[in-house]
């Protein structure tokens, strides 16, 4: 099912729709269709590979807007809105709402969901994201077997991952990944729930990146092959990690630290997990 939100003007119907197709162009993440094709609307896909997240942004040549004729009738619908899988994240969902609010605030549209009850309103992004939120859960209640093929990171959680991932790149750029871990995270997850856990892998050997929203620590050196939970290795090894300036939560161990955090994963005893854990794939993770 796809989350609906429609652009409408009040007063007028008229903008310059060359203006919003130059902008809807120079969009990073947009692909856009060919408009020498007459087929009833030209379909923008934002498509974002790393959060694996699509969305359209459509022009059309006549109104789909739902109930149009209970509207106030001073606001004219332009034939342009957004749509896109109502279970998706909500971090990408915001991000995708930065494209709206330019394109609300340079054309002077307002917007409408259905869920607004005949209401047609400036462009208000908490607002948006609290319908969102609304419609995802009831669609989620209504279809638990459609959840049920997902695994569930909280969402602050899958966020955090999010943003990692986004960020990954520059790291990349910035350390030597010869001598420096750029953490890939690992998703796991047991067939009896579906709590998704966040984890990276260590050999041992090596200076690591700690991302953020980890769980476990996969320790597999040759020898030992273990899963350790994050939250028992920070009650010992806290000093151990330093933040990396400008990139928030994410942390790098202390390269003199190596051995001696190596030693105590391998020595110390830790609680192992009491379950089952087997890999999966982020698109098989909401957070919901």
């Amino acid at each position: 099912m796809d989350f609906q939100l429609y652009f409408l003007k009040e007063g007028t119907r008229v903008y310059e729709k060359a203006d919003l197709i130059t902008l809807l162009s120079a969009t990073p993440n947009i692909t856009v269709p060919d408009m020498t094709k007459n087929t009833g609307k030209f379909v923008f896909l934002f498509r974002h590979s790393v959060l694996d997240f699509e969305a359209k942004i459509i022009i059309s040549d006549k109104s789909v807007v739902p109930h149009l004729e209970r509207l106030n009738s001073r606001f004219y619908d332009v034939n342009v809105y957004v749509e896109f899988d109502v279970l998706s994240p909500n971090y990408a969902v915001e991000m995708l709402l930065d494209i709206v609010q330019e394109i609300t605030s340079k054309f002077d549209f307002k917007v409408y969901i259905e869920s607004y009850v005949y209401d047609v309103r400036p462009f208000k992004r908490a607002e948006i994201i609290k319908n969102f939120n609304s419609w995802k859960r009831a669609y989620a209640d209504k279809h638990p077997e459609e959840l049920s093929k997902f695994c569930k990171l909280d969402s602050q959680s899958i966020s955090l991952v999010y943003g990692y991932l986004q960020k990954k790149k520059r790291l990349e750029i910035t350390f030597d990944s010869s001598k420096i871990q750029i953490s890939d995270y690992v998703f796991l997850h047991t067939t009896k729930s579906r709590s998704a856990f966040v984890a990276i892998k260590w050999d041992g050997e090596k200076q690591f990146i700690l991302p953020p929203a980890v769980d476990l620590v996969m320790l597999d050196d040759g020898k030992v092959n273990r899963y350790i939970s994050l939250s028992e290795i920070m009650m010992k090894a806290e000093k151990m990690f330093k933040p990396i300036d400008g990139y928030g939560s994410i942390q790098i161990l202390d390269q003199r630290c190596i051995k001696k955090l190596h030693k105590l994963l391998v020595k110390e005893k830790f609680s192992p997990p009491y379950v089952e854990l087997k890999q999966l794939t982020l698109d098989k993770i909401k957070d919901i």
